[in-house]
């Protein structure tokens, strides 16, 4: 597999899902949340996933918030991710997320114009062997 071959996902995870949108929320509601983020990061995983993907042993995940109003500081940036990166799991494109498969783990932010242009992206991109 050509280890330069990435994917990269948009997702638009609710607020709900961050670590103080959890806090306030009740189970059942960000059980039901978690839930649909995974569901949603499968099916576009499924979408984004080459052919020739081959299941990496070994990946780095890059998760940049393109925000227009205000950014999510970081614990929580990684918190409204974490179901969509488990998508990304159940569909084939990772191993697992544990540190022993993830050996890099970065989150950014990118200043957007409008609020229509703000989502989460993410990129999986497998490390040789």
């Amino acid at each position: 597999m050509d280890i330069s071959q990435s994917v990269t996902i948009e997702v638009l995870p609710d607020n709900r899902l961050s670590k103080n949108g959890l806090r306030r929320s009740n189970w059942r509601t960000s059980r039901q949340l978690i839930a649909e983020a995974r569901e949603t990061a499968f099916i576009l995983g499924l979408a984004e996933k080459p052919e020739t993907w081959e299941t990496p042993s070994e990946a780095r995940i890059a998760i940049v918030q393109r925000y227009a109003r205000k950014p999510l500081d970081f614990d929580g940036l990684a918190c409204i991710a974490a179901p969509s990166v488990d998508g990304l799991v159940d569909a084939g494109i990772l191993m697992d997320d544990d540190p022993t498969h993830v050996v890099e783990y970065t989150l950014n932010h990118v200043k957007v114009p409008k609020v229509t242009d703000a989502c989460v992206q993410i990129t999986v991109t497998p490390v040789s062997a």
